[in-house]
């Protein structure tokens, strides 16, 4: 599955959190959810870095 890196943090999440529910057959508990959610936002930084920095570059 090609990932695409989501307009919003919120978007990021929601993605995250519906990916979840259909490859594990269930809605994450409190404690997977805390931690899918601090990880999707970690990634979402980091990728966001990755486009300004290449859109600094080309400019």
């Amino acid at each position: 599955m090609p990932h695409n890196h989501a307009h919003s943090k919120a978007e990021a999440i929601h993605d995250a959190l519906e990916t979840f529910a259909a490859e594990h057959h269930h809605q994450p508990d409190p404690h997977e959810k805390a931690r899918l959610v601090s990880d999707t936002i970690k990634e979402w930084e980091h990728e966001e870095v990755e486009v300004m920095h290449k859109e600094a570059k080309s400019a």
